[in-house]
């Protein structure tokens, strides 16, 4: 009997009976990835473990990580499997086994696992069936986390009241939310230590790791998790009093945000690198070794360490250890039989305030900088505004190869049409089919110098309307341009004649300034740590625009107008005016809403007087900013190379696959859910971190197996797959590239700066089609796409040649 024991007078009479349940995650059924991917499954769905939105992480989760994360963690299972089976469960019931016969008479002891068997309902359950007499009328939990989180003793906690929800009769429910202070843990961590010690005498650092959780949860949702690990931490140092360094790391790292910190891997491979060739680390967050102990810590960090010129000492968890057993079953016994005072008399006692407030700074400087809830407010409606804008847009992009046939066939001797059409032919002689219709290589090209139109006329407003917004404010220009896009949809809606349509185009294209004032507002709202995340979020709308515009276009191609009502023929309705119907309703809601809702973002000492000018050359003279031409010419040669093949797809699916309208929507709808994916769920989050020139520079060379792929694509997946890849590089690229234009950028000078970021966009989209048709009609798509490939690593080589972007604008 030890001293604890000594300490604890058991009651002589006969006390109540009471039923404690050890509490612990689990592991997967077997190393099977089937196995791994359930169990991944189940406990990243759980909204205590990731607090994303519940409609978008169970897309990020279904789509992103299911598919490819299990086969990985199948391996590491792999790795600690034994005969026994997986640690967590074989030292946990161990340990269990072990308590059972030093409890108090009147204390039953279970373990439970909330991802394996048995689970807590499975223990319950067996409560239920035992004699009403003679059963336990009190459940004691004892979570196998010391440290409060609530993504571990929170979980445990809406396990057993969900399935309390279930039940008729309930007994009197306790759990200890942590015991990390517990005389009993301490001693024996510090023990295990002090062994560890003398067995290696050489040890020149010891590293004390936690398991972390995102820096957010601590100082956004106050969890007390890091306050506990201080605590621990302190208390381990203090009473080790050991003469090498002693860190807090923490370990187990996941998704993109900015977790609690310095992290446990790159801390102890630059402590190797420093000279210390040999570390301990022990990691408190755990009784029993597991998954992040054995595997993380003592065979991958291990390997780290190894490749670095060090050696990894892993300092293993408490487990069954006799010595332990002893006192923490005499924990359990106080803590479930004695008094208050008893159960006080458990715990060191400790005070970290100071210490934690200290902490607490070092950790916020990490983390991301909040928007304040008016920029907030003015990001929620740029998306709305770009996202309905980007929809009107979009909508008429599965149309495209329908449309060009539909002009050359009824209105073939317009003054227009019969211009472009002899342009094409003094380049070529143009092809036809057996009835007469040109070929696709034809309408490829024709297409092309019909989209070219509206690129052109974009290149040259982008700039001036991004001036004009320097000089008189952001709202106002939003309101003219969005009415003007309204006005040009109401001319398509009508346009029967090419005349019109050429109109309705030019002045879709003029006032076409909304992405260059879109992103002037977010750097109006935004500082260089959130830019990125602004930039994003008018990417994901822009994303989110390319899902629902070409859907809807793709499915408003399947009505008709002027077949249910011939007579409206006459007034220039055509088959395509119900997309332009919406479209244009889609605007007219647009403009009100700035008009009622968008405050003005300029301040008024960043207004700047207007150099007036009509030239778009002049307007895009190199601005006088390390970074921000090249970071344009980068923009530039990537649109120009990107747009080629962006604009053909539709084409290339008619010729190869024979899509439809609604086919080509399809096509869209995907690009834009993958872009809408990675900005939101990695750029947005990741993007500074990272660094936006090195995730430009990867975004660009993703951008090259999807041109490989689509250049080959015979079949749908590998159409799909080369898709994949375009939207994973757009993704990453436009973003970026535009938080660093506006890093680049003095404050005053974003409306104009940002404008002829856009409007060389616009000239890229002008040139990518044309030159992407031109290959098309001369050598096939093949070629055109390979060509795209080469292009793409042009850009990449500008992107590796930028500076670094300064901490704050001017």
């Amino acid at each position: 009997m030890t001293k604890r024991e000594d300490s604890f007078n058991t009651k002589k009479h006969m006390a109540e009976k009471i039923k404690v349940i050890l509490g612990q995650l689990g592991s997967p059924k077997s190393t099977k990835v089937s196995d791994v991917r359930e169990f991944l499954r189940e406990f990243l769905a759980d909204p205590r473990v990731v607090d994303a939105h519940p409609l978008v992480w169970k897309i990020i989760l279904n789509l992103f990580i299911l598919p490819f994360r299990p086969r990985r963690s199948a391996e590491a299972y792999a790795r600690i499997h034994t005969a026994e089976g997986f640690p967590l469960i074989t030292n946990t019931i161990k340990v269990a086994d072990s308590l059972r016969p030093k409890l108090d008479e009147n204390l039953e002891i279970n373990h439970a696992f909330l991802l394996a068997s048995p689970r807590a309902s499975d223990v319950i359950d067996e409560w239920e069936k035992e004699d009403i007499h003679e059963r336990a009328q009190k459940v004691l939990v004892l979570p196998q986390f010391p440290q409060y989180a609530e993504s571990t003793i929170a979980s445990v906690v809406d396990a057993l009241g969900g399935d309390f929800k279930k039940r008729v009769n309930l007994p009197t429910f306790t759990i200890v939310n942590s015991y990390h202070t517990s005389k009993a843990f301490i001693d024996h961590s510090v023990r295990k230590i002090r062994e560890s010690l003398q067995v290696n005498p050489d040890m020149q650092e010891l590293v004390i790791s936690f398991h972390g959780i995102p820096l957010r949860r601590v100082l956004d949702k106050k969890d007390i998790y890091l306050l506990h690990c201080l605590e621990t931490f302190e208390l381990i140092k203090n009473q080790l009093q050991s003469p090498i360094p002693i860190s807090m790391t923490f370990q187990s790292r996941f998704g993109s945000e900015v977790w609690l910190g310095p992290y446990t891997d790159a801390t102890v491979v630059k402590k190797v690198e420093n000279g210390s060739k040999k570390i301990g680390v022990y990691c408190p967050s755990f009784v029993v070794d597991c998954l992040e102990t054995t595997d993380e810590i003592g065979t991958e960090l291990a390997h780290e360490v190894k490749d670095a010129g060090g050696t990894l000492v892993h300092i293993p968890c408490l487990n069954a250890d006799p010595e332990w057993i002893n006192d923490y079953a005499h924990f359990i016994n106080v803590y479930a039989n004695g008094s208050s005072k008893e159960r006080s008399e458990l715990f060191y006692k400790i005070d970290v305030k100071e210490r934690y407030k200290a902490v607490i700074t070092e950790q916020a400087k990490e983390a991301p900088s909040k928007l304040p809830d008016s920029s907030k407010k003015i990001l929620k409606l740029m998306f709305l505004t770009m996202f309905m804008d980007l929809v009107g847009f979009s909508i008429i992009f599965p149309m495209f190869p329908a449309m060009a046939k539909y002009y050359l066939e009824v209105d073939k001797d317009n003054f227009f049409l019969s211009g472009m059409m002899n342009l094409i032919s003094n380049i070529q002689s143009i092809s036809v089919t057996a009835d007469g219709t040109p070929q696709m290589s034809t309408i490829v090209l024709f297409g092309g110098l019909l989209g070219a139109l509206y690129s052109l006329l974009q290149f040259v407003a982008a700039p001036m309307w991004g001036s004009i917004s320097d000089r008189i404010g952001r709202r106002p220009v939003l309101l003219i341009s969005v009415f003007g896009l309204f006005l040009s949809y109401v001319l398509w809606i009508f346009s029967g004649s090419f005349t019109l349509l050429i109109v309705a185009r030019i002045v879709g294209g003029l006032m076409s300034g909304n992405m260059s004032i879109a992103s002037a507002v977010v750097s109006d709202v935004t500082d260089e740590k959130n830019r990125s995340k602004g930039m994003a979020a008018i990417g994901i709308a822009f994303a989110l625009g390319f899902v629902f515009g070409p859907a809807l276009g793709g499915i408003l191609s399947l009505y008709n107008p002027i077949l249910h009502h011939p007579e409206w023929e006459a007034f220039g309705v055509n088959p395509f005016s119900a997309a332009a119907t919406l479209a244009a309703g889609l605007s007219f809601i647009n403009f009100f809403t700035i008009l009622k809702s968008f405050p003005e973002t300029l301040k008024e000492g960043s207004k700047r007087h207007l150099e007036r000018s009509i030239n778009p050359i002049k307007l895009m003279k190199p601005l006088p900013f390390p970074g921000v031409n090249l970071t344009n010419f980068a923009y530039f040669l990537f649109i120009t190379a990107f747009s080629g093949m962006e604009f053909t797809l539709t084409f290339l699916a008619v010729e190869r696959l024979g899509y439809t309208s609604m086919d080509n929507a399809y096509m869209f709808i995907f690009i834009g859910f993958v872009i809408g994916m990675v900005q939101g769920g990695y750029v947005r989050r990741k993007a500074h971190q990272v660094g936006e020139r090195k995730m430009s520079f990867n975004g660009l060379i993703a951008i090259v197996p999807g041109l490989i792929l689509l250049a080959y694509a015979q079949a749908a997946w590998m159409l799909y797959a080369g898709l994949f890849f375009l939207a994973l590089g757009s993704a990453m690229i436009i973003p970026c590239l535009t938080s660093l234009v506006s890093f680049y950028t003095p404050q005053n000078m974003q409306g104009q700066s940002l404008g002829i970021f856009r409007s060389l966009g616009s000239l890229g989209r002008v040139i990518g089609p044309i030159y992407a048709s031109l290959v098309y009609w001369k050598f096939g798509s093949v070629h055109a796409y390979l060509i795209g490939a080469v292009l793409i690593i042009v850009p990449a080589l500008v992107v590796k040649k930028l500076p670094e972007p300064p901490k704050a604008n001017a």
